[in-house]
């Protein structure tokens, strides 16, 4: 068994292989169609025939072992020169089956799950799905070459890729305890647009009382105990949010440590507005800068690429596209609105707000804009290794540029 390349060997090879996947038939394609208990394999050659219409692959070492030989052989009889195989990514099942392809020497490539969706029906005009099906239609895109580098889950970044996803995660469930307080039991509390009597503010968990402005009339009778069903939702909420706050500084503390051994993880705290957990999110999410070859490939990764729907005489308005990863612009745009704390970010930010006036979404606009500035920042620094230095931002003292 080969030894698994790094990233670094691997995004040069995979430049070298999307530049030629439409047009170079000396290639043995694999389309995988990933399952839970089994995976539905196509071996064809790169535009010419089809191998092996269907192969089941169970999801062992022994299932997989057992494929590679059928691969082997069919590397031998058609005679092409490389292997390059093609997973639609589905949750974390591809990755034990693209480690060991990748292990063997084969060139492991992902097809975006949008993509395989539009071009699957395509196939056969039906709207049909199956798992050979779907194993056809990865073959297909290789051959039209649409496919994503994939980044191996080991390493610092997959580190950072999974501390992340278990932060996002619990984020999600504080404010989701958020929501119930506000729409569920709030409500039931007392009419929502005046404050909670005294007495049933005092009575709640300290908290909620957080989430409650204190009363500003002195105690009165009005609002009794809140009742044993009403006290236990109360505190069985109050609970679940300490666990969740518990878990985000336990997660943010974890996440700071390990990145705080790449580079890139200092060099962009030095950017206005971007802190110790945004840089690590920025760091997570983008991987490593040498992917790229250019800042509109970060824009498109984080969905502040500009789109515009037109046909004729008609032109719709231009916006972002909002595909990519949505983690990513959260940092960034949470990276623009810490900017603005300082006062030549305000500046920035009012002349972008001025220059949309009449607009009732400029703020929100130009927050948007401030998120890309940021990320135009974070590509200059990264690639150079070079602080961020105000002196050099246009103006002089402009917060992210």
């Amino acid at each position: 068994m080969d030894t698994l390349r790094d990233n670094a060997t691997r995004v040069k090879r995979f430049r070298e292989l999307k530049a030629t996947l439409r047009t170079n038939r000396n290639r043995l394609l694999l389309g995988i169609d990933i399952g839970k208990a089994q995976d539905v394999a196509q071996l064809r050659v790169a535009h010419t025939r089809i191998v092996v219409p269907q192969v089941a692959i169970p999801n062992t070492t022994a299932g997989f072992t057992a494929f590679w030989r059928q691969v082997q052989r069919a590397h031998r009889e058609t005679g092409c020169a490389e292997i390059v195989c093609a997973l639609e990514p589905t949750g974390t099942y591809h990755q034990a089956l693209a480690l060991f392809l990748e292990a063997h020497g084969v060139d492991v490539v992902l097809v975006s799950n949008a993509v395989a969706h539009l071009n699957r029906r395509t196939q056969d005009g039906t709207w049909d799905k199956s798992d050979p099906k779907d194993a056809a239609n990865l073959c297909d895109l290789l051959e039209q070459g649409k496919v994503l580098f994939y980044a191996l889950p080991e390493g610092p970044f997959g580190e950072l890729r999974t501390l992340v996803k278990l932060l996002r995660q619990a984020r999600t469930e504080r404010a989701a305890c958020k929501a119930r307080w506000r729409n569920t039991l709030r409500p039931a509390l007392g009419p929502a647009a005046e404050p909670l009597p005294t007495r049933v503010h005092a009575a709640l968990p300290a908290r909620l009382q957080a989430w409650e402005p204190a009363p500003t009339a002195p105690p009165t009778r009005r609002g009794g105990p809140l009742g044993p069903g009403r006290t236990a939702a109360c505190q069985d909420l109050a609970a679940r949010v300490a666990a969740a706050e518990a878990r985000i500084g336990h997660l943010e503390a974890v996440l700071t440590e390990v990145a705080a051994g790449l580079p890139a993880y200092q060099l962009l705290q030095s950017i206005p507005g971007v802190g110790p957990t945004v840089a690590a999110i920025l760091v997570a999410e983008i991987g490593d800068i040498g992917w790229y070859t250019k800042a509109s490939q970060l824009r498109k990764l984080a969905g502040l690429d500009i789109v515009r729907l037109q046909s004729g005489q008609w032109a719709g308005t231009p916006r972002i596209s909002r595909n990519g990863r949505p983690l990513l612009r959260w940092a960034l745009y949470q990276a623009a609105l810490g900017a603005t704390r300082t006062a030549a970010g305000r500046a920035a930010h009012a002349a972008r707000v001025a220059k949309r006036a009449g607009d009732r979404h400029a703020g929100l606009k130009a927050m948007v804009e401030g998120a890309a500035t940021v990320l135009r920042t974070v590509w200059g620094i990264w690639r150079s290794g070079v602080p961020y230095d105000p002196t050099r931002a246009p103006g002089g003292g402009a917060a992210v540029r």
